[in-house]
């Protein structure tokens, strides 16, 4: 008897053993004979019986054939034991039900992610694939000879890619990406003759050279090795694989020139290199593949012009070249690709002028051209349809931004009917914004900020109930925002600032109720903030600084949930901080220096724990500076010149990346609280002009980035402090007008960059030591 290892056991199989299939009965021939012998006599009796024996030949070659067969499914069920046994972790069980127990490996081919071969004996395909496993990749599986799928991929597997998987001469898929693979990519992977899968990326410890053997497999159809840290030159033997229809080898370190006879692989259809250290030319030969129908060559170190041949392409979707270094003119030849969709050449170092067939492309959803130095004036047949007549309803997002077109923006534009991003934005643009460019119904973008654009906005803008992003900063525009605003339901971004805009800011803006940004710098906007604002329920961003904005803050303004940023700095707003500001938990920058603002603080700001910039100096408030000091996370805090009274808040000392601290001009009392030591960001602390007490505490001898110290003008005493000599970054120290005592501490002289030192209406005594003295700009007394 022998083992039983293929699947349904066939007759005579008892408990897993399995007898010889019985041989036919017909067709028999005669083969030879048997002796009998029986030995007597003197010790030996023989008896010789000769009779025929009928055993069919080709039976027994079968026979063979069958027990080396089922002896090798009986190792491949082994083999799968020492399969699993090689993984760590089995997350998801996948592995329970390999099992030999009971009745040994016999029935592998059910087992979970295993394919056998049409007669259930061979282990055909092994898939994995997604299963959580955690390991190695397991050396066992090269004595798996009759595989012809690996897929491990979407795993955790650890370690090198073992060398050995190059004997598995019927393979054909081998995939092994997204794993936490290391080391190089075996050469031995040069023997896989059959291999027509190969796919090793999103490996990131993978590294080395992509293997010269990897040319010879002459039947692959797919190279993926992206996204790994492979360094070195592209074979160039990879030009021989005639079969091959993608190669990835994008977001690697791979470095030199891309090989020409990249050019001769006829099937190929999409070649990714992106995101490597690829420099010199493009090769032209690459117009020669005929089949290509995705070209990425973006954000490498290419040089040149880019090819005309590339027009040649004719099944060319997608052209990337993005983020080079190419130069000269846009090829007029890109034209003639007439099934491309995008086309990103954006930046480079392209000159000249923007070729209007571009635009004219039937399939072209996609151009963009940003970031080089294109100049010239923008055509206005861009977007004519085949007779120039027609509009044209392909092109979705034209992106020109960052280059040297000047002129004015043209009405033709108004063609580009299927437009959902226009961006013509950090160019020299001039002229009014053409009123044609309402049509574009379908626009969801529209960036035409820093230009020289000037003249009011056009109304049919607000025709334009698609636009999520407005952004027409740093112009010169002028005129009032019209209440059409409030037709922009679904506008997200509303970015005006740095023009000259003026009026009231309507009550309509409550109307774009999908609003999260508001950013009206430097304009001239007048009269009050309008209480509508407080309905846009998403915002996050407000910035109404440097207007002519008066009269109260709107108490609606708190029911801004989202809100962040609050920016109401440098305008003539009056009255108090609106007690409704306690429900602004998100609020991050709380900025309204330079306004008339009187009153305390609401108690319940502090509440918003999430603050990190403070800027409520040169207003008249007073009270306590205790509701802004409950975040721990303040990077900067100015509430100078105004009227707070109390102790500095002990809470500062939490925020241990605070920054700076300004607190001059009030009328604060008490000691400088110890708990500022703990502070170990603090660079600058003013607190002059108040009325403090005390001496300067030890404990801000451990803020050892101070920079600026500024205490003058108020009642501080004692010595001064010999520990300020170990503070190495100190460049200011102002202790002028308090009444500190003593001698001026030798160590200061340690202090290499002090260049401010203030003793002056003190009485210190002694002498200040020439090494203090020396440097221009000390104040010193």
């Amino acid at each position: 008897m022998r083992p039983c290892t293929y699947p349904p056991p066939p007759p005579g199989c008892i408990r897993g053993r399995c007898s010889p299939p019985p041989l036919p009965t017909s067709r028999r021939v005669v083969v030879g004979w048997q002796q009998e012998a029986q030995m007597t006599g003197a010790g030996v009796t023989a008896r010789a019986v000769r009779r025929f024996s009928v055993i069919p030949a080709a039976w027994l070659l079968l026979l063979v054939l069958f027990s080396r067969v089922a002896a090798a499914a009986g190792d491949d069920g082994d083999v799968l034991l020492e399969v699993k046994s090689a993984f760590a972790e089995d997350p998801e069980g996948v592995l329970e039900g390999w099992s030999g127990d009971g009745g040994g490996s016999s029935d592998f081919c059910s087992w979970s992610g295993v394919t056998c071969d049409p007669a259930g004996l061979r282990v055909a395909g092994l898939n994995l694939s997604g299963a959580g496993l955690a390991g190695p990749v397991p050396g066992a599986l090269a004595r798996l000879d009759a595989l012809e799928v690996i897929d491990l991929s979407s795993n955790r597997l650890t370690g090198p890619i073992p060398a050995a998987l190059g004997r598995l001469r019927r393979l054909q898929l081998l995939m092994l990406y997204s794993n936490q693979l290391a080391g190089g990519i075996p050469p031995s992977l040069g023997r896989l003759a059959a291999l027509q899968v190969l796919r090793l990326g999103d490996n990131l410890g993978l590294s080395g050279p992509i293997p010269k053997a990897l040319g010879e497999l002459r039947n692959l159809t797919v190279i993926g090795l992206a996204s790994c840290n492979l360094t070195g030159a592209i074979p160039g033997g990879l030009g021989r694989l005639a079969a091959l229809t993608a190669l990835n080898l994008q977001e690697n370190s791979l470095s030199g020139p891309i090989p020409a006879d990249i050019g001769a692989m006829p099937s190929l259809q999409a070649l990714a290199l992106a995101g490597n250290q690829l420099t010199g030319e493009i090769p032209p030969e690459l117009g020669k593949l005929s089949y290509l129908q995705k070209l990425n060559l973006g954000n490498n170190s290419l040089e040149g012009a880019i090819p005309p041949e590339l027009g040649a392409l004719g099944e060319l979707l997608y052209l990337n070249l993005m983020n080079n270094r190419l130069s000269g003119r846009v090829p007029r030849a890109l034209a003639a690709l007439s099934r491309v969709h995008t086309i990103d050449l954006s930046g480079n170092m392209l000159t000249g002028g923007l070729p209007a067939e571009l635009g004219r492309l039937p399939q072209l959803n996609f151009l963009v051209l940003a970031d080089n130095h294109l100049s010239g004036r923008l055509p206005g047949n861009m977007c004519s349809g085949s007779n120039e007549a027609e509009p044209s309803t392909s092109l979705e997002h034209l992106l020109l931004s960052t280059n040297n077109f000047t002129g004015e923006i043209p009405d033709g534009l108004s063609r580009c009917r299927a437009l959902t991003q226009l961006d013509l934005a950090n160019n020299s643009l001039s002229g009014a914004i053409p009123p044609g460019l309402g049509e574009l119904g379908n626009l969801t973008g529209l960036l035409l900020n820093n230009n020289s654009l000037s003249g009011e906005l056009p109304p049919e803008i607000f025709n334009l109930t698609e636009l999520t992003s407005l952004a027409l900063y740093h112009n010169q525009l002028t005129g009032q925002l019209p209440d059409a605003i409030g037709n922009l339901k679904n506008l997200q971004e509303l970015y005006l600032y740095e023009n000259q805009f003026s009026g009231e800011i309507p009550e309509t803006i409550g109307e774009c109720s999908s609003l999260q940004m508001i950013d009206f710098f430097g304009n001239q906007f007048n009269g009050s903030i309008p209480a509508s604002i407080g309905n846009l329920s998403e915002l996050i961003f407000l910035h109404l600084r440097q207007n002519e904005l008066s009269g109260l803050i709107p108490p609606e303004l708190g029911d801004c949930h989202q809100l962040q940023v609050l920016d109401l700095a440098d305008n003539a707003l009056s009255g108090e901080i609106p007690a409704t500001f306690e429900k602004l938990e998100s609020l991050q920058q709380f900025m309204l220096y330079n306004n008339s603002l009187s009153g305390a603080v609401p108690d319940g700001m502090f509440e918003c724990r999430n603050i990190t910039r403070v800027n409520i100096a040169h207003n008249r408030l007073g009270g306590s500076l205790l509701p802004l000091c409950g975040s721990a996370s303040l990077l900067s805090f100015d509430a100078t010149n105004n009227s707070f009274e109390g102790g500095i808040p002990a809470q500062l000392g939490r925020s241990s990346s605070l920054q700076r601290v300004r607190l001059g001009s009030n009328a604060l009392s008490g000691p400088i609280p110890p708990s500022l030591g703990g502070i170990a960001a603090l660079t600058l602390l003013d607190v002059s002009n108040n009325a403090l007490t005390g001496v300067i505490p030890d404990a801000l001898s451990r803020c050892t980035q101070l920079s600026h110290i500024v205490l003058n003008h108020n009642r501080l005493s004692g010595p001064v402090p010999a520990w300020l000599g170990t503070l190495p970054q100190l460049g200011e120290l102002t202790l002028s007008a308090n009444e500190f005592t003593g001698a001026l501490p030798v160590q200061l002289t340690k202090c290499s960059k002090l260049l401010k030192l203030s003793l002056d209406g003190n009485q210190i005594n002694g002498t200040v030591p020439p090494e203090i003295e020396s440097p221009v700009g000390r104040d010193s007394t």
